[in-house]
């Protein structure tokens, strides 16, 4: 089989399938792996796909989505009503007294905008200097600033140093900002230095709940912090899909869908 006709082969499967093994390729294609390995950069080189660990993928799939960095000021101005829905759901799994954590993505500044005047006793430990503005004298709430090195473009604390009141800390719930979560890799995001602080949010919680709008849902971003087995719930908007949903249902991942909104 003449390398073109390979190509061809490789693309309808990668249109099919979305992704595909470098081991299934040998078998469906009769050739070794160092031809499909060879077939593959090949491909890539011209645009044509997306090479994985193991096989490749479709280029333009929506799981490549989210690979390069986008500042928090620009984040901040996408899918807002998206946000807004997560974050309207989410205050309702808040109870009076408890503990939270909130990172430094955008639809936690959402949350922490509709937790203001919403208790009158409730701690939250934040990295971002964004979220803490939004909450600083904000009556009812006793605000924990982790500090660290800051970041101006992600508007937050980051580096070990943002980790270490976390051996002295206890959280009730930790709400899980990300670029990406699907079944298969899990909570992803754009730069190593991200996952660094939530790691450490997440071991000092009792739980970890995902607020992520549908548009992350199903979605890889660069860098794998872990696999979904590890948080306990996942909210997201009214305009996820069937699929999306029932994706993470399958694996065995609660979700739950905040109401429509209609202003």
């Amino acid at each position: 089989m003449l390398s073109e006709q390979r190509y061809e082969e490789i693309l309808n499967v990668l249109e099919r399938d979305g992704s595909v093994k470098a081991t299934t390729l040998c078998g469906l294609l009769g050739t070794s792996r160092e031809t499909i390995r060879r077939d593959l950069e090949a491909m890539e080189a011209r645009g044509m796909l997306r090479r994985i660990h193991g096989g490749a993928m479709k280029a333009d799939t929506p799981q490549d989505r989210g690979l390069s960095y986008t500042p928090f000021d620009k984040r901040r101005g996408e899918h807002s009503k998206r946000k807004e829905e997560v974050a309207l759901e989410a205050v309702n799994h808040i109870r009076e007294g408890q503990a939270i954590a909130l990172d430094s993505g955008t639809t936690a500044l959402l949350l922490a905008q509709v937790i203001r005047g919403k208790f009158h006793a409730l701690t939250v430990v934040t990295n971002s200097l964004a979220v803490a503005d939004e909450l600083a004298g904000c009556e009812g709430i006793t605000l924990v600033l982790t500090g660290g090195i800051y970041r101006a473009d992600e508007e937050a604390f980051v580096s070990d140093i943002a980790t270490l009141i976390f051996s002295k800390i206890n959280v009730d719930t930790f709400f899980l900002t990300t670029c990406g979560i699907s079944v298969e890799r899990g909570i992803t995001y754009q730069r190593m230095d991200e996952i660094i602080v939530q790691n450490k949010m997440m071991e000092a919680a009792d739980q970890t709940v995902v607020i992520a709008d549908s548009s992350k849902l199903g979605v890889n971003s660069l860098v794998k912090m872990c696999g979904i087995d590890q948080v306990s719930m996942i909210i997201t908007d009214s305009g996820a899909s069937v699929e999306q949903i029932r994706a993470f249902e399958n694996a065995g991942v609660k979700v739950v869908i905040s109401k429509e909104r209609n202003d």
